[in-house]
């Protein structure tokens, strides 16, 4: 259940890639965040900001807005936070929005709290809203050092840095953390029906083809794959090298659509459909629960999910049918370019009322202390860090309501670095860190890219906007064509239509701006 909310916080990512990029990443060679350096200011402290001995009798009370309706925690309670507010001297009186809404109308009244917990990050990183971290932290704390890569990645067009954003790591620090295996998209499937038919080598889409049909002779009461409405395509994506977003083609971005390899997994797509091992009605579920119940009630035989497919699946299910992750990329093509450059953000309001203890609670959470603290609990109590790299946990991390009644996970998440979020959920042995070990070796890195997002009402949204909203509901036509010659005109009509919106206009204003990200970054990683 944690895991499924969890994942609803990355479906806005992962929406917006429609293939097989990785957005999210980010952390220290130890799985905690490195984004700070330096001793840190973890001292108790009393109300009004400055650092006292002994401890925290009154701590600062700060108002603190989640933005993210999904959020399971309503308030600051719980051994964690109080945890927490016992290092720090603050205690968050939280707030979680009610809809996606609520903070551009707190925005428009100017009634910011003190602290907002938010994905909005263009909103946010504003000299208007919020204090710039650049200026806060060498005020009040100044052995703090961010990783400049971190910075940079972070910083807008006035050159300031709002929030060091969850979720992101450097290519060397995924490097430095060899349990952390990035969440790629993933193919579940019955390993029971598999040993049924002989468990044959699947290395190609062609093999597995060549399984999906065999599952159709033998199984003819069961769809040989199923696609989960919010994965219904980037695990092909990623077997033909397809990217979403802004795409890198010899040094220049063209927007996703114009890839030749998208092309072909869509035209893949539509020979499932044609060959009878995904119906059309698949292309209509809206709701993913609904796509995992048919697959736990043997009705499915592979399904498209994340890496954690086949786990989530065994426990889901209580192990009633079993299933096995498809592992090992399909062929040469397969690859996949990391473009994120993080997630939530924790924004120091304008209207900020203690700006000193509002770094306080930051730097000691931007610390391998803080964050392991508030994502794992407490160590050796809670968890045991392996000599090898990986934390050992004591209770069931995938249990909400354990984690609810302790406070526990999501008051790191926050804060939590790529490779963080990857160590919590490494497990020696399991179907996810099985596949997660073989697509490493297929990842590549160019955060440049996804630093270019056009400004909301911007004419460059709207294009966006109106070719993603198109692309999504014309698209189908392409999967659901009578045969190859028809889905090939179908993909025409989609790049014809996003001509007409715009499309060369977009690139135009995205590579404008690619070109000195993209030197910057590179003079950064190279140092």
């Amino acid at each position: 259940m944690l895991k499924r909310l969890r994942k609803s916080a990355l479906l806005a990512v992962a929406a917006l890639l429609l293939g097989g990029t990785v957005a999210c990443n980010s952390s220290d060679g130890t799985g905690g965040t490195s984004s700070v350096t330096g001793e840190g200011d973890s001292a108790p402290a009393n109300n009004s900001g400055g650092k006292v001995p002994g401890q925290c009798t009154n701590p600062v009370e700060l108002d603190m807005f989640v933005d993210a309706t999904w959020y399971p925690f309503q308030d600051w309670s719980g051994e964690i936070p109080e945890a927490i507010t016992k290092a720090t001297c603050v205690k968050p009186k939280v707030t979680v929005a009610t809809d996606d809404k609520q903070l551009a109308l707190m925005v428009a009244s100017g009634s910011l709290p003190d602290l907002v917990v938010s994905f909005n990050f263009k909103l946010m990183s504003d000299s208007k809203l919020s204090l710039p971290y650049n200026e806060i932290f060498p005020q009040y704390a100044r052995n703090v050092k961010f990783d400049p890569v971190k910075e940079f990645v972070n910083t807008v067009s006035d050159g300031n840095y709002y929030a060091i954003r969850n979720d992101f790591s450097t290519e060397s620090e995924w490097k430095a953390n060899p349990y952390a295996h990035m969440m790629t998209a993933g193919l579940a499937m019955r390993k029971d029906i598999l040993e049924e038919i002989g468990n044959p080598p699947i290395k190609s889409l062609e093999d597995l083809n060549s399984v999906f049909l065999q599952v159709k002779q033998k199984h003819p009461e069961m769809s040989p794959l199923i696609l989960n409405p919010n994965w219904l395509r980037p695990y092909f994506d990623t077997q033909f090298g397809a990217q979403g977003g802004f795409v890198d083609e010899g040094g220049k971005l063209v927007y996703y659509l114009k890839q030749n390899a998208l092309r072909k997994s869509a035209l893949y797509m539509n020979s499932l459909y044609r060959n009878g091992f995904v119906s059309s009605e698949n292309f209509a579920y809206k709701n993913e629960s609904e796509t995992e119940q048919m697959m736990l009630a043997n009705k499915g035989f592979a399904y498209t999910w994340t890496y954690a497919a086949a786990d989530r699946l065994n426990a889901d299910g209580k192990g009633k049918y079993p299933f096995v992750q498809l592992a090992e990329p399909l062929g040469p093509e397969a690859k996949i370019v990391s473009t994120g450059t993080g997630g939530l953000g924790v924004y120091v309001t304008k209207n900020n009322k203690d700006v000193e203890a509002s770094v306080r609670l930051l730097e000691y959470m931007f610390t391998e202390e803080g964050w392991r603290l508030g994502e794992w609990g407490i160590e050796n109590q809670d968890w045991t860090w392996n000599d090898q790299g990986y934390p050992e946990f004591k209770y069931d991390n995938n249990d909400l309501e354990s984690i609810k009644n302790k406070g526990v996970y999501w008051w790191g998440v926050p804060w939590e670095s790529g490779v963080g979020m990857a160590l919590t959920s490494y497990k020696e042995g399991s179907e996810t860190t099985r596949q997660g070990e073989h697509y490493d070796k297929i990842i590549s890195f160019n955060p440049a890219i996804g630093m270019i997002a056009p400004d909301t009402d911007s004419p460059e949204q709207i294009i966006k906007t109106n070719i993603d909203n198109m692309i999504k509901t014309e698209i189908t036509k392409v999967y659901l064509a009578k045969d190859e010659h028809q889905a090939n005109q179908a993909f025409d009509d989609l790049l014809i239509k996003a001509d007409k919106m715009g499309i060369e206009k977009l690139e135009s204003w995205a590579n404008a701006q690619y070109g000195p990200y993209k030197e910057k970054y590179d003079s950064l990683t190279k140092k």
